[in-house]
């Protein structure tokens, strides 16, 4: 898929479930003939999920390991760190309430307590039932993120639902949001993240409304502005034996995550080259990336994708692509 095919399904994505499905579809068709190793590239999620924190080291990590795991202390004094408050939203008699909220320039985490009138019972839901979605299957019914201009924020959300309760009227969802034209989540600047309600989605993908209204969260005005890491990578290639010599053009990392964009020297019809992409800690143990989302060209490809956790960069010692290190001190 070249870039400008890319961003028109990404467009597609800011505006409909359907252009999520269509996204997830055309990059899977469109996926590279062969990837090394931990650096494959993956469909886009439907899912969404949110989390604010405001607290001590310990209660970050023991809210946030619901959705990461086990946290040990550094990783969760990482959290802490980055974590801002968010006031809740009520609309139509539902109050969405962050309880935690991190983030970097490419990812945004948020845990969001849904609690619905009382009376209403949120239960869980199976496969063969269907999906709770934070987004309907109509233009009103999308979510959005805007900036201070009005202008929507190219992006996409993937969420894991925390329900505690099947039987009482509150949801918790754990969201990260990602960004999908480089722009800054943490700048300082407004962005408004609009969610217009909870609906159910039919494994045949119908869509019944469970909570609808508005909901709003300011996440540019109360992120933690964590810096980022920029290497010099040049003169940084590693050999392909079908494209030649691939050349590291630009690496970001953060605790959060990393993003990469490389091309290369012989350009094949349907083959994208990479090479295995991780960090490297001083016990020698390697870090890898949970998923990634890029766009590419005839002979260049950028990616970028989360870690499974926090990572503790004061304990990184490079970053290893392929054959080569870059080191980071």
């Amino acid at each position: 898929m070249d870039k400008n095919a890319f961003q028109t399904e990404m467009n597609r994505v800011a505006f409909t479930p359907a252009g999520r499905e269509a996204l997830t579809e055309a990059l899977m068709e469109g996926a590279p003939a062969r990837r090394s190793m931990g650096w494959a590239r993956r469909g886009l999620a439907a899912a969404l999920a949110a989390v604010v924190l405001a607290g001590s080291a310990l209660a970050a990590g023991t809210l946030w390991e619901r959705y990461f795991g086990r946290l040990d202390e550094t990783q969760q004094e990482i959290i802490e760190t980055l974590s801002r408050e968010l006031p809740a939203a009520e609309s139509n008699g539902t109050t969405m309430t962050p309880l935690a909220a991190f983030g970097d320039q490419d990812f945004y985490y948020l845990m969001l307590e849904i609690r619905a009138p009382e009376g209403t019972v949120l239960p869980d839901y199976g496969e063969d039932e269907g999906y709770y979605q934070l987004f309907g299957d109509t233009l009103e019914e999308r979510f959005t993120l805007t900036d201070s201009a009005g202008q929507d924020v190219l992006c996409t959300l993937d969420y894991t639902w925390l329900n505690d309760d099947p039987t009482d009227n509150v949801l918790t969802a754990a969201i990260r949001l990602w960004s999908l034209e480089g722009t800054d989540l943490c700048d300082g600047a407004d962005k408004i993240l609009h969610i217009p309600g909870l609906w159910v989605q039919s494994p045949d993908k119908i869509y019944t409304p469970v909570l609808t209204g508005g909901w709003d969260f300011n996440i540019g005005a109360h992120s933690g502005g964590v810096e980022s890491l920029t290497p010099d990578v040049a003169g940084v290639t590693v050999e392909d034996a079908d494209c030649g010599t691939m050349t590291m053009e630009y690496l970001r990392l953060s605790p959060l995550g990393m993003r990469i964009r490389h091309s290369w020297s012989e350009p094949k019809e349907g083959i994208y080259p990479g090479a295995a992409l991780s960090v490297v800690m001083e016990d020698g143990s390697e870090v890898f990336l949970k998923d990634t989302v890029g766009s590419g060209g005839e002979n260049w490809n950028e990616e970028f994708g989360p870690f499974e956790v926090p990572v503790d960069l004061g304990k990184a010692v490079a970053v290893r692509w392929g054959t080569a290190e870059i080191p980071l001190r």
